[in-house]
């Protein structure tokens, strides 16, 4: 039996959205992690909204369970991402460990997972909306006491904004991408102020590669 404030303990609010990654299996069990935002219903209750297009909601679909990673480690919300960042565009297979309510792995260098089980799938449009129930909640042994690093906070934003970025080029939607790119560039000046020449800076340069790719094929 989950403690009844166990969610609110790690963070989340009703109806609040936190940005979490969620991985699974596919039917061959390979493992696959995606960053996603997740709102929580109840203590016991979260919702994903996912696209159709993608291949969680294919596995969360036919396994029909998952896990929500908790961190706040910028270059895993890179790498998980941006596959084409790891060696053969695929995450490295021993970043996973199976989960043991469920059958989906959870990644070995989070802050805390999530196990859950799907118990409900609607939606008519492009996105998918998912209920799940938690099933376990575990979080990591490690200490995790860190000083607050304003560049971190930026790259995330800047990385979650960028999936949104490349989704409004393609769809022609040019004022919501132009909003998006000013904030990423707004997001760039700060961690290159406060971490220059670091691993958040050059992921900040990524991204800002990324974009005028896209950018360009408009």
């Amino acid at each position: 039996m989950l403690p009844s404030d166990e969610l609110t303990k790690i963070g989340f609010v009703r109806n609040g959205i936190v940005e979490t990654i969620v991985s699974t299996f596919d039917k061959n069990q390979n493992p696959i992690a995606a960053p996603m935002g997740i709102s929580s219903e109840d203590e016991k209750h979260f919702t994903l909204s996912v696209y159709k297009t993608t291949k969680t909601y294919v596995n969360l679909k036919e396994k029909k369970c998952g896990v929500v990673n908790i961190t706040s480690d910028p270059i895993l919300f890179h790498r998980t991402v941006f596959k084409d960042v790891n060696p053969g565009n695929k995450l490295p297979k021993d970043w996973f460990t199976h989960a043991s309510k469920v059958d989906a792995p959870y990644l070995r260098n989070t802050d805390a997972f999530i196990e859950f089980k799907v118990t409900n799938l609607t939606g008519s449009g492009e996105k998918a909306k998912i209920l799940c129930r938690v099933q376990k909640i575990a979080k990591s042994k490690k200490n995790s006491l860190q000083v607050y690093h304003r560049a971190k906070s930026a790259v995330i934003e800047s990385i979650i904004h960028a999936t949104r970025i490349e989704v409004f080029i393609v769809s022609g939607e040019e004022k919501k991408a132009k909003e998006l790119v000013d904030l990423v560039n707004h997001y760039t000046k700060i961690v290159n102020r406060v971490a220059p020449n670091s691993i958040y800076s050059e992921i900040m340069s990524d991204i800002q590669t990324r974009i005028k790719k896209w950018t360009k094929k408009r």
